[in-house]
């Protein structure tokens, strides 16, 4: 059978009332022609899915559909014309096609054409994703601030960031659970009890697994699909800091000082490399083999993935728990906290050599940062304790523009020229202009404490985290 191009769709004129139709250009009919012409679908509840957003790409004996990413696969039913005398099975009959169906086309001479339906949902794109301290978790439009669904809980979403991967957006919140939401439509699709006293680390998405730290001392290794308990591992003290995954490692730090990498599939430990304070809020980045984490024991480490082996340490005189590490060009670039305990001298914000860690700059002294750096197009995005948010050149430290957001220790994510950043002292979750910090739209959140990192699906559904939380890449900054 030929191949054919990709139809545009239109309405068949004997189903205009009932369907949105697709067709075939000058389909051939024959005594011996056996071709799938259109193709219609309806819901499982009998309303007409909108030809609008539909797309039907029919190429030899496979037909392949996008219907709107909140369309149930599993129970479509499809009205199909055909050149021939039947089709098995039957048009007008319900299907399951979360999985690729097959249709036998028979002619009047008894000849047949095997075709293979496949739809797939639209990738949801365009939406930003972010917890709040009013105990709700909000998808947005990305471009419009437009709220697109919204999820209320009995305790807060403010610390946990969120990850994605194929359709679900992963979370855990303050009162115990993680959650895994249906990026589109915001459907709990599992949530599952973690411990007691709450979950401030990212769960964290590789394969088929969901890693988590919870403040009940626990690590531990969820099934993505079900969230059921694959593996857990007791720590020290507890666990707020995320993970990041190094060939089959896991590696996170916890509050008893040490950085742990564990066997992904098994939770059996590896290694661990003993700090002298607790490492906090500090989430490790991984880039070429080294993990970059900060400790309240005013340290920055680069510490050899695979065998846990210091490399070197930068003394930044003040605590660095409560910032993560970015790596961009070959440089880390880390915020200092206070010089705990006392609080009496604010950290400065620096760039190191990411191979030998000799400083490269050092700006904003006694500032303090509570917050993780973002890098993209060779500039850094910081929120300060001075109440302003930062954009920096990334190759000198020099300030290219600030705004007074009062974001109360948020983390910013970059995405499609865009900077979004919770404002938590304005009661705001904001989007800017990366170039010059001009607002595109705010989002009103009353008394809502947002110190995670927003998640962003792009134009083209691609999420701003890097793939696995830094599989020996470029790891954005998060909390």
């Amino acid at each position: 059978m030929p191949a054919r191009k990709a139809l545009p769709c239109l309405f068949l004129f004997a189903l205009i009332c009932l369907f949105s139709s697709c067709e075939k250009d000058n389909p051939e009919v024959s005594d011996n022609s056996h071709e799938i012409i259109s193709l219609t679908l309806r819901k499982a509840n009998g309303s007409v899915i909108d030809s609008s957003t539909v797309s039907v790409t029919i190429v030899n004996d496979t037909i392949r559909v996008t219907v709107p990413e909140e369309t149930d696969l599993t129970a479509l039913t499809p009205v199909i014309i055909i050149s021939g005398i039947s089709i098995s099975p039957a048009s007008g009959v319900q299907q399951d096609f979360s999985s690729p169906v097959q249709y036998t086309v028979t002619a009047e001479d008894g000849s047949q054409g095997i075709y293979t339906v496949i739809i797939k949902n639209a990738i949801p794109a365009n939406l930003v994703f972010f917890g709040s301290g009013d105990n709700s978790f909000y998808a947005l439009n990305a471009k419009t601030g437009a709220l697109k669904w919204k999820y209320s809980s009995t305790a807060s979403f403010a610390y946990s960031s969120p990850t994605y991967k194929d359709g679900v957006v992963y979370v855990g919140g303050i009162d115990n659970y993680v959650y895994a939401f249906k990026a589109s439509t915001g459907e709990v699709l599992w949530k599952q009890l973690t411990g007691q006293t709450g979950i401030e680390s990212d769960a964290v998405i590789h394969g088929n697994t969901v890693y988590v730290g919870n403040n009940d001392d626990d690590f531990m290794a969820l099934d993505a699909q079900t969230g059921n308990l694959k593996w857990s591992f007791r720590t020290g003290s507890n666990v707020s800091s995320s993970a990041v995954i190094f060939q089959n490692l896991v590696c996170f730090g916890s509050s008893d000082g040490n950085m742990y990498a564990l066997d992904t599939a098994t939770g059996r430990y590896v290694w661990h490399y003993q700090t002298n304070a607790m490492i906090n809020q500090s989430a490790a980045c991984l880039y070429n083999e080294t993990l970059y984490v900060g400790s309240r024991d005013r340290n920055l480490y680069a510490i050899d993935a695979q065998t846990g082996i210091l490399k070197w340490s930068y003394p930044a005189g003040v605590s660095l728990e409560a910032c993560s590490p970015t790596v961009a060009n070959n440089r880390v670039y880390m915020g200092g906290w206070y010089n705990f305990p006392g609080n009496q001298e604010a950290g400065s914000f620096f760039a190191l050599d990411a191979v030998t860690g000799n400083l490269v700059w050092n700006k904003l002294e006694n500032t303090g940062f509570s917050s993780s750096p973002c890098v993209a197009n060779n500039i850094v995005y910081i929120g300060a304790d001075d109440l302003y948010f930062y954009a920096l050149n990334a190759a000198n430290g020099e300030t290219l523009w600030k705004k007074q957001l009062l974001t109360n220790s948020a983390s910013a994510s970059v995405s499609d020229g865009i900077v979004y950043i919770g404002g938590g002292g304005t009661h705001n979750f904001y989007a800017l202009d990366a170039l010059n910090g001009n607002e595109k739209w705010r989002f009103p959140v009353q008394n809502g404490l947002m110190t995670s990192t927003p998640l962003i699906l792009d134009s083209n559904g691609f999420p701003n985290q890097p793939s696995n939380y830094g599989v020996d890449g470029q790891q954005v900054g998060k909390r």
